[in-house]
């Protein structure tokens, strides 16, 4: 059951959605996940294998700093892989430190008055905005550490800053994805996106499947 609360939003291709309420869920739904994307054959085992850890890797990080969902890309068309997955979190608004998150002008355009503080100019910013949620992207790069099962690898994550009004809230949507070399296809997915997002105040919204 999605929480009504959060915001609503398309997902391009095929996606798996991980349970994040608990360890046992998670395991569950990510054995799905992998048996729905390469099936049960029993020469496929150590795909499937490679895959669950691989993905209980990245969900369980996404669980630990508090994610309240998490997708998993598994093809963006037929035969077209795409690895990529989306933690979303649902940040406290009031607690929220906007400058230091670089945030100036998702607080503008929710009409809290210009801050000075520009934040971190290592990342790129660009306001969204569409219907009534205002965003603000931030993209980053890093460094996957290798590990006795995969070698290292760049990671372009790309995280947008929701906000609405009415009353105040506030949700990032963060995607990583492994096409690093690819940044403007992949921000270009990221954007059409949260194009996508719809976020009813909680006294309107229905609850949904």
């Amino acid at each position: 059951m999605t929480d009504p609360n959060t915001p609503r939003f398309a997902l391009p291709g095929t996606w798996g959605r991980i349970n994040l309420a608990s360890d046992a869920a998670m395991h569950k739904s990510i054995r799905r996940v992998v048996e729905h994307s390469v099936g049960r054959d029993d020469r496929l085992a150590t795909i499937r294998a490679d895959m669950r850890g691989r993905f209980e890797q990245a969900a369980g990080i996404a669980r630990e700093h508090g994610a309240i969902d998490f997708h998993l890309a598994l093809e963006l068309a037929p035969g077209v892989p795409l690895p990529a997955w989306l933690s979303v979190f649902l940040p406290d608004f009031e607690q929220a430190d906007f400058e230091s998150l670089g945030l100036t002008e998702l607080k503008e355009a929710l009409g809290f008055g210009l801050l000075t503080q520009q934040g971190n100019e290592a990342t790129s910013r660009t306001v969204l905005t569409k219907t009534h949620v205002h965003a603000v992207r931030q993209v980053h790069r890093r460094v996957q550490p290798a590990t006795e099962e995969n070698v290292e690898f760049e990671v372009l994550q790309v995280d947008y800053w929701l906000a609405a009004a009415e009353p105040n809230r506030l949700a990032l949507m963060s995607f990583s994805t492994s096409f690093a070399n690819h940044e403007e296809q992949m921000l270009e997915l990221f954007d059409a996106v949260i194009g996508t997002v719809r976020w009813p105040a909680p006294a309107t919204a229905a609850v949904t499947a």
